[in-house]
This record gives C-alpha cells, structure tokens and sequence, in this order.
C-alpha cells in the first residue's frame, strides 16, 4: 500500500473555487483549487484532518494510490492545476458508502459522481462511479444506486455506488475518487481520515454489525404514520417480504405504509390501529423465528441452488419479489426453478456480484441490505 505523503506543494497562486449548491464543478480535476496553505475559515486549504466517519470502499482489494503522482497537492498540466482528493483505488463495481449521516446535495451526469452534505455541514464527493455494464466498458451502464438522488437523505454506511472509471479516469484503473470539504467548503486532504477510518484507529467511526431487525425490534419502539428513521425502513422491508405494498422503501412512514401495517394487524388478529407498538412487533418477532425466515437472515444459512428444494426456497422467492426481481408466478412454491434462478443472477448483476445464482453469504447480505432489513454499518 502507498502510504507516503511527502507533499508537491505548488508554488502556482491560484484563485480559490468555493462551489455552491446546485452549481457544483462535474468533475473534482475541473475545479481550480486555492494554493496549498491558503487560510478559509476554522481549516486551510490541503490541511490534513481525521475527520471521524466510516471508510467509503468496501471489499479487501483496496489501496491507496501514490500520491506524488495521484494523492493530494499533485500536479495537473503543468500544476495549473491541483489532484484535490485521495484516489482509492478497487476493482470496478465494487460497493462504495456514505462515509457519514448526509443528504445528496448533487450528482454528476457525466463522470457519475455523488456529492453528500453531512448533517454537520462538511462535505464528501465520490466521483469516477461506474458507468459500464458489468463486465464490460461500454459506458452505458450507471454507478449510483437506486434513491441516491439530490434530496434523498443517506446514513453513514449506506451504499451509493460503485466504483469505476467514467469521466477522465477512462485510461485508469478504476478507483473512487475522495473529496473532503469542511463546513467553509474548504477542501482539505482527508487521508489522515481515510486511513483512520480503514484501519479503525483512536478516533475513527466504528462498523458496529446490526441484527436484521434490531431497530425495528428494539424494546419501548413505537412506530406511527409520519415518522422516519432505521426502524421504518426495516419496517418497511419486512413488509416487503410479506408482499404488503410499501412503494418505495425510504425510511418515511406515510400512508402506503400505514396500510400495510393495518393489513398485516388485520391478518394476525391484532388491533387494526396502523400503529406498531408491543404487540405488532412481538408478531413481526415471531416471523423471524419461523425456520424459513430465520435461515435467510443467518448470513450462515442453508446454501440454496438451482434444483434444490424447501421453504426457504419459498422465502428467497418472496425476498426476491420485494426487491424487484420476479421469481415468477404467486403462490410461491420451494422449488429453486429456472425462474427463481434468474431472478436472482439478475439481483446478483445489480449489485455487483457474481450472477451464479447461489444464495451464500455475500448474497443473503446483498439481499438484507437491498430490503433494509439491516441498518447500514454507521456511527450513532
């Protein structure tokens, strides 16, 4: 791993860029930075910070690239210009995260870029998301995930995209291209962060691993129309996969999902209130103990095949459905056919990971993610 930082400084004076909402450069390489050492605010330009969040790649096949050529303070055309972030460098499509609690503030058509706006004000950019069809370099397919669109409201570990190539880092090997801004819009050089956030240093934002469910389920939860958070949107995944209409899974409880909770009250002999108190939830409880559910959501569950049979073959069909994958025709029966099969490679392509058709691990993970029926991996 190239982790020198002997630093390029520039002795070009360049003016200083502050981009704005809704008139954001497409490209990190397009802006014209400030001069290193330049004074904005609480931070100067090129300050290097350990800014508490999470790492923003995932997977194990990740580096940081050199910086004298790629990290920031290198040169561009003759040091016109300034490399104004920190290139991590992963195979394309694999998962890249919010690095913090944020709300999309902008997203680049071009060069498939997502810019976020943390809940304390400092900013991350992630740009060179893929713009290929898996397995291929064509420039058709899209690197930001379904939701992430400006307004959208994000948590730390939730995924945005995927890595790439796109924009002017074609003739590359594919990378995420990080920016870190404070609350000024002063971008600062953030591998101190980054290196604190992969290696989980004093400081750094932990992974903490949730249980499917474990907002939802939390003792004294209370839930009603008009409220928003993690436990809805596990709320709403777990409906999902009853096959209860939520519309879109977004974390707000408004009225598509209050009439999926009075139905399913409705069907479990409950008081039909659209309210999910104790007693909703010890019934949702006890669909997690039903040996079908539970071996989905055991990440070390029964591996499933084309051909086999059973009930959990049954909830990988509901699970599938809920996800926007059709598994084929209702009722759904535990036989892993061909249209199971292809329902979930296409699921499998969608995300990034080997379209085999064998539910192991990485895709019952994939799947609890996709349906919400885990908090994403965050601080707070």
């Amino acid at each position: 791993m190239a982790q020198g930082f002997t630093r390029r400084l520039s002795a070009v004076l360049l003016a200083a860029a502050v981009p704005l909402v809704g008139a954001l450069p497409a490209s990190a390489d397009a802006a014209v930075p400030a001069p290193l050492g330049t004074l904005a605010g609480t931070h100067f330009y090129g300050e290097r910070v350990e800014y508490p969040m999470l790492f923003p790649v995932g997977g194990a096949d990740v580096y940081f690239a050199d910086d004298q050529e790629l990290g920031f303070g290198a040169c561009r055309a003759g040091c016109t210009r300034l490399h104004e972030g920190v290139d991590v460098m992963a195979p394309k499509m694999t998962e890249v995260y919010a690095v913090a609690n944020a709300t999309v503030s902008w997203l680049g058509s071009q060069c498939c870029s997502v810019f976020l706006l943390h809940d304390d004000g400092w900013w991350s950019w992630y740009i060179h998301l893929n713009n290929d069809t898996p397995g291929t370099d064509d420039g058709q397919g899209w690197g930001i995930a379904e939701g992430i669109v400006p307004g959208a409201r994000v948590v730390a570990g939730q995924l945005i995209g995927w890595v790439g190539d796109s924009g002017n880092a074609e003739d590359t090997s594919p990378h995420l291209h990080f920016e870190l801004h404070d609350a000024g819009t002063v971008k600062l050089d953030p591998y101190p962060s980054l290196l604190l956030a992969q290696t989980g240093g004093a400081g750094a934002c932990p992974r903490i691993a949730a249980a499917p469910l474990a907002d939802l389920l939390e003792p004294g939860v209370t839930l009603r129309q008009g409220m928003q958070g993690a436990p809805v949107y596990e709320l709403q995944g777990f409906l999902a996969t009853r096959g209860y209409q939520v519309g879109q899974i977004d974390g707000i409880f408004g009225l598509l999902t209050h009439r999926a909770v009075r139905a399913f009250q409705r069907s479990r002999g409950l008081e039909i209130d659209g309210v999910v108190g104790l007693e909703t939830r010890v019934a949702i409880a006890a669909f997690t103990e039903r040996p079908a559910v539970k071996s989905l959501l055991n990440l070390d569950g029964r591996i499933l095949v084309p051909g086999m049979r059973g009930p959990d073959v049954g909830e990988l069909k509901r699970w599938l459905r809920a996800a926007g994958f059709d598994p084929g025709p209702r009722p759904f029966n535990g036989v892993f056919d061909e249209l199971a099969a292809g329902a979930l490679s296409s699921f499998q392509q969608a995300v990034g990971l080997p379209a085999d058709a064998r539910l192991d691990s990485a895709t019952r993970a994939a799947l609890q993610r996709a349906l919400w029926l885990v908090r994403p991996d965050g601080c707070g």
